[in-house]
């Protein structure tokens, strides 16, 4: 906004920028010069921004107020940025202060980059206060870079505390916030003037966020939530986050309290957690990702209880092998009675042939203990729900011994389980039982009572809901239906189900496909001696790409024509997707990387044209391209049949950085590097962004690992080779500070005392003159070091 305003009113003229990030700015204040260098270099009428004030002290505020009203007084315009907690400029009378609401973006501002159909689906007037910041509307979808570069403010613990609870939570009440994060009115107030994203609305006392997932949350807050905890009233990070994750479930969004579960939880408070709400996650019919969450957490930390859990949940799922698996660990933790016939019934319904009969059989056995021993109505429910399991076909039998079983008292979820097996195993020649039409009605009295109390099913009550509603609608018991407000609630919350064994489904289906890839491209003639002969000669040859110094492309010992990657797109789209190293890109976002500023209509032919050309450079004789994997919204090379000289860098890289020098250094390293990696990568494509993005991440790590390794080795005694790697490093880098250090230590340690002069006064000229700081500490306490000794010599 401000490079508009100085385009627009000074077309770039009399304009002077002052970073105040940069130490100078401080230097330059306390020292009293930057008015009169400003005023005595320019002309009266210019415009001065100060860009990112920081936070001054009493004497300091005093100091930039009189310089703005110096600058004032001879008719300048002074544009001020700033965080919010940084503004200690109130004294300044006149001024105009912008704060994030007044930057948030207009009707016509919405509509902009969007499509016709997604004007369509979302008027602009409806979109709410949080997604009109810019970066949320305008963003690339980097969600978690937004947030760091939030958290970069030094907020207070508790405002830090407001706003992870807010993002986690995503909407809702303020109450919940002030409850979980101890979140007075004054830090609501700055938050809902401030951080406009979170959506606060202090007269509505609610909020509602942007939309940011739990994932990009715990990326931006990882590693500081204990920290930011003290301030929700000294609870520790688990317990706030488990009160987040209560809360989001409490208000029915299941979904994102696993994840805030799985995310920000201990293994061992994540099991509690799990454990606790196992019951409330089976209601709502959260099944896929409360299975998620017991998977992502070793099973020795979990009780009987949540193993038994676990059984249904994927015994629902469809999920047979796995629903058995849990039911043994169930048993091996000592369940109870009623745990004991849970598991057993789990068993009778996912095994076979049998181990059915033997695990219905075991089921009856446990439910009849445990019934002369007066546990409870709900073994008399799982035996009927075992009955109607093991029975060939429903008897009139069953329906008697059910009503017997549950005369008089509310349905239990084990008694809907059971009741939704014996409505869904119906059939005419039953229908006209009296029993029937009377397990029927208990059945619709029950979903009725319930949805009239709450709105809502659970989902045992929806599944036997569901079966009795099919069953009128299909003509096999002539009784009313239920009403239709609680019969669409029924068929979203079994639709609902339905959908997630799908997902389940295509999941098996995916595992399934990587693990027989992985028998073709790995055959072991222990596995099958047979076939792997035959797979290994149809096994595509391996693909090398190497990047570093020129693109060479290989197909097994074949160079791939050079002509084919001629384009530049074509190069970088291939580089990119190297870089990436088997793992999936979205679409959307290389069509944003590789053409900024193309509409998304011609970014996506461009794209689509650009992928075609790249798929015919890599495609094999017969006309298939095994290496390039496109799937609904991403693409990737396939991992397993690539070999790249990125994937020898981060190798390389790897072992300079975590490995010890072993005898004679790391000469071989050393030798691999000034071999493969002298040249940068892509050199010849100077003009492509994306790829001056990718050249300068991949000289960084490698400088960072040289610099470490010089470390090591002037640590180890071993002092040529350090200074061999450090002065490595600054050939590659000379904008490094660190590596002028680097190349300072080790020239210390050979007693190169005048050649560390050099290095420092060189270090020391690109810093004042390229960058206008001053050298750090650390380089001026190796400078002071070699003085030091010269003296100590004289």
């Amino acid at each position: 906004m401000v490079l508009e305003y100085a385009e627009t009113v000074f077309g770039f003229n009399q304009v002077y920028w002052l970073d105040c990030t940069s130490p100078c700015f401080l230097r330059d204040l306390d020292g009293e010069s930057i008015a009169s260098g400003l005023l005595d270099a320019t002309e009266p009428a210019f415009l001065a921004v100060f860009e990112d004030v920081p936070l001054l002290d009493g004497a300091r505020v005093d100091a930039f107020c009189a310089l703005l009203d110096t600058l004032l007084d001879r008719g300048c315009e002074v544009i001020v940025t700033c965080t919010p907690l940084c503004d200690a400029f109130a004294a300044e009378r006149d001024r105009m202060m912008l704060f994030a609401n007044d930057l948030l973006l207009s009707n016509d501002e919405i509509d902009f980059l969007r499509t016709p159909a997604e004007r369509d689906e979302t008027p602009a007037n409806r979109v709410p206060r949080a997604r009109r910041v810019p970066a949320c509307a305008w963003g690339d979808g980097q969600n978690a870079a937004f947030l760091c570069g939030v958290l970069t403010e030094e907020l207070p613990c508790q405002m830090l505390a407001a706003l992870f609870v807010l993002l986690c939570l995503d909407s809702g009440p303020l109450s919940s916030v002030e409850r979980i994060a101890h979140a007075d009115a004054e830090a609501l107030s700055f938050i809902a003037a401030a951080h406009a994203y979170v959506g606060v609305d202090i007269a509505q006392r609610s909020f509602r966020c942007a939309g940011f997932p739990v994932g990009d949350v715990a990326e931006a807050f990882a590693g500081r939530l204990e920290d930011i905890a003290s301030g929700a009233g000294g609870v520790g990070a688990a317990q706030l986050a488990a009160d987040v994750a209560s809360t989001l479930l409490a208000s029915g969004n299941a979904e994102r309290a696993c994840e805030v579960a799985r995310l920000f939880l201990p293994a061992a408070e994540r099991a509690i957690w799990l454990e606790e709400h196992a019951r409330d996650l089976e209601r709502v019919g959260c099944l896929m990702r409360a299975r998620g969450l017991y998977t992502a957490t070793p099973p020795e930390v979990f009780s009987a209880s949540a193993h038994v859990a676990q059984a249904v949940r994927c015994a629902l799922l469809g999920e047979n092998v796995a629903a058995c698996v849990a039911a043994r660990r169930a048993i091996a933790c000592a369940p109870s009675v009623v745990e004991r016939a849970i598991v057993q019934a789990v068993q009778c319904a996912c095994s076979v042939g049998e181990a059915s009969e033997q695990a219905a059989a075991r089921a009856r056995d446990v439910c009849a203990v445990g019934i002369e021993a007066e546990c409870g109505d709900e073994l008399r429910d799982i035996a009927m729900a075992v009955e109607a399991l093991d029975a060939p076909s429903s008897g009139v039998e069953l329906a008697r011994a059910w009503l017997e079983a549950t005369t008089d008292r509310a349905l239990s979820d084990s008694a809907l389980y059971a009741a939704a097996l014996l409505l869904g195993r119906l059939d005419e020649a039953d229908a006209g039982a009296q029993e029937w039409a009377d397990v029927a009605a208990m059945v619709a009295r029950e979903a009725t009572a319930r949805f009239g109390d709450a709105g809502s099913l659970s989902l045992p009550c929806a599944l036997a809901a569901a079966a009795f509603q099919q069953l009128v609608d299909n003509g096999v018991l002539a009784m009313p239906p239920l009403d239709a407000a609680c019969a669409v609630a029924a068929a979203a919350r079994k639709r609902m189900l339905l959908e997630q064994r799908i997902q389940c489904e295509a999941a098996r289906t995916a595992a399934l496909e990587r693990r027989l890839v992985r028998d073709k491209t790995h055959p072991d003639t222990f596995r099958c001696a047979s076939v792997g002969s035959d797979m290994a000669l149809r096994t595509p040859p391996r693909l090398t790409v190497n990047l570093f110094g020129g693109l060479e492309v290989f197909m097994g010992d074949r160079r791939i024509d050079p002509n084919l990657l001629m384009r530049e797109k074509v190069r970088a789209l291939l580089a990119l997707l190297v870089v990436n190293q088997g793992h999936d890109l979205s679409r959307d976002r290389i069509m944003k990387l590789l053409w900024p500023d193309s509409h998304m209509e011609r970014a996506r032919n461009n794209f689509y044209a650009t992928w075609s050309r790249l798929r015919t450079a890599l495609s094999m004789p017969d006309g298939t391209c095994p290496y390039l994997i496109k799937r609904q919204y991403g693409i990737r090379l396939d991992a397993s049949l690539l070999s790249s000289d990125v994937a020898e860098l981060d190798r390389v890289c790897r072992a300079l950085l975590f490995n010890r020098p072993g005898r004679g250094g790391w000469g071989h390293l050393f030798s691999q590097i000034e071999d493969s990696f002298s040249s940068d990568l892509l050199p010849g494509d100077e003009d492509c962004e994306l790829l001056d993005d990718l050249r300068s991440d991949c000289r960084t790590r490698l400088v960072d690992a040289l610099v470490t390794a010089s470390g090591k080795l002037v640590e180890a005694g071993e002092v040529r080779q350090g200074l061999w790697f450090a002065r490595a490093a600054l050939s590659r880098d000379k904008s490094r500070e660190d590596a002028y250090a680097a190349v300072m230590r080790a020239q210390i340690a050979s007693l190169q005392r005048s050649a560390a002069l050099e290095t420092y006064f060189s270090c020391r000229k690109f810093l004042s003159n390229d960058l206008g700081i001053d050298p750090s500490a650390e380089t001026m306490r190796l400078y002071h070091s070699i003085i030091d000794a010269q003296e100590e010599v004289a």
